[in-house]
């Protein structure tokens, strides 16, 4: 699971479409943020993951294909259920693992590049990423693992090329389908939009109405072999619903300059789960957010819980380290602060909007994020970050 953005603010945001009058630079925007639910409670689009010797050029292309990220196949090869159920040895295990840490977060950094950039990147990415996992599980291994990504997708895998060829569909049958999905992701755009809908529960009801909704629309364009032949393709039911969804290892905190103490390194956050959060100190929508820190570092025992913040400055003023700790100590800022004045964490966390909220597991991976001003126009955001926190750390 992670959090949603409408990916046209990012766009807009790293274009300077949104300005202050005088100023080139680009302000904090008054938006909350949502949660993009990864299958079974949601359909994603995934790019093709298919057997070695598959060759794309023999499907058609898919028009609005979206890499997902996190992409699935790396939370599926993480998953020990899955590593089970595909009988890997442990040197298969720990091959794969350090395969995917050497691409996740070059993956995840792509994360809210506009649409044709992301794709080329992240496909040459997930590409990588198959033809090395090829060379480390066997063909009985790969089909299998094939068979729980298109479980994990549903029935969006109709469009992933490999399905489609063998499903044998029809270009009208593709068109019918892509606009079914598309109308999909509409519906689930104007969801993460609506400011009305401040219920979590309200929400994930809406998403498994619309994903049933949608299935029994895409099942119906297809033909009785056709419908055998996906259920072949899906394979043997697997449960999905214990497989956590995994982004990266977090970046380091390369930056020597902090506050409220020395520097912090990940290794001394291991067994701790932790928020790293950016922000600037004259963002009025991080000043807003500030005081929900201070409650969950009161809330959250301190052997197990660890906040982060990572000042990257906004203006000139931002950047003087006197005026940073003067407005931290105002806000009660106690816990550890990097001073990013050069942009660095920025860029190797690849933010984009202040504020921005991480969440770390025990192991530090990343595992939710969260764009934007907590409980915007009354949106449940803290409370539900705050549950994610405690279900981190009652993680084993």
């Amino acid at each position: 699971m992670v959090i949603y953005m409408d990916r046209n603010l990012i766009q807009k945001l790293r274009s300077n479409q949104f300005h202050i009058m005088g100023t080139e630079k680009p302000r904090p925007l008054n938006i909350t943020g949502k949660i993009r639910l990864f299958p079974p409670v949601c359909f994603i689009l995934l790019l093709l993951w298919s057997d070695p010797g598959f060759c794309e050029s023999q499907v058609r292309s898919a028009s609005n294909w979206i890499v997902p990220i996190p992409h699935p196949i790396t939370s599926l090869l993480r998953a020990r259920q899955v590593q089970h159920e595909l009988s890997m040895t442990m040197p298969q295990i720990n091959d794969a693992e350090r395969v995917i840490d050497n691409i996740d977060l070059l993956l995840w950094r792509l994360r809210d590049l506009p649409h044709q950039q992301h794709n080329d990147e992240a496909g040459m990415l997930v590409r990588k990423l198959r033809k090395e996992v090829s060379q480390i599980l066997s063909p009985l291994q790969i089909e299998r693992l094939n068979q729980l990504t298109w479980q994990a997708i549903g029935i969006a895998a109709v469009l992933e090329p490999e399905v489609t060829l063998k499903l044998n569909l029809s270009d009208e049958q593709i068109s019918k389908i892509r606009i079914l999905l598309n109308t999909s992701n509409e519906k689930l755009t104007a969801l993460n939009r609506d400011t009305e809908i401040r219920s979590e529960s309200r929400n994930i009801s809406y998403v498994k109405k619309l994903r049933e909704e949608t299935e029994k629309n895409v099942i119906s364009v297809l033909n009785s072999y056709q419908q055998n032949t996906l259920r072949k393709l899906m394979g043997r039911p697997f449960n999905l619903s214990q497989v956590r969804i995994v982004a990266c290892k977090a970046p380091e905190f390369d930056v020597d300059t902090w506050i409220n103490g020395s520097k912090v390194t990940l290794s001394e956050l291991t067994g701790k789960v932790t928020v790293v959060h950016f922000y600037a100190f004259g963002c009025g929508n991080c000043i807003r957010t500030l005081p929900y820190y201070n409650k969950w570092r009161d809330l959250f025992p301190s052997d197990v819980f660890q906040i982060v913040g990572i000042h990257r400055p906004e203006t000139q003023q931002e950047r003087d380290i006197d005026k940073v700790k003067k407005k931290a100590a105002e806000a009660g800022i106690e816990y550890p602060v990097a001073i990013d004045n050069e942009s660095l964490m920025w860029n190797a966390w690849a933010n984009c909007i202040w504020p921005s909220i991480y969440l770390l597991d025990k192991n530090g991976y990343v595992r939710y994020w969260w764009y934007g001003e907590l409980n915007w126009q009354g949106a449940e955001s803290e409370k539900y970050l705050r549950n994610k926190i405690q279900e981190l750390i009652d993680e084993y």
